[in-house]
């Protein structure tokens, strides 16, 4: 762990596309040189928020071990979002993947 001398935990969301494959896509991403998974939480559908004329979530939760700093690990989350395909559309909207550092 000495390499790995931060925990966090990073909540995944997704309501388009193939949202598994959505999130799996985001851990094996977010699971790199500078970080490693510890634990991941069971997945679970839940109903949007705010918007609710959308799909319904699935979601999950990741425990990982890294060596980033909280603005780092921030800016490589946005990255993961970008590579697995998000696009911008407006608040409470559906997304192919939303990342959120919930501990740190």
């Amino acid at each position: 762990l000495q390499k790995f001398p931060h925990i966090a935990y990073i909540a995944l969301g997704s309501n388009l596309g193939d949202r598994v494959k959505n999130l799996n896509t985001a851990v094996r991403l977010l699971a790199c040189e500078e970080t490693q998974l510890m634990a991941t939480s069971f997945l679970y559908m839940s109903p949007p928020s705010y918007v609710t004329e959308q799909p319904m979530f699935a979601n999950a939760v990741i425990k990982i071990a890294t060596m980033l700093d909280p603005v780092a690990l921030f800016h490589k989350v946005k990255k993961v979002e970008e590579q697995v395909g998000r696009q911008a559309t407006y608040r409470w909207g559906p997304r192919e993947v939303d990342l959120d550092i919930i501990f740190y």
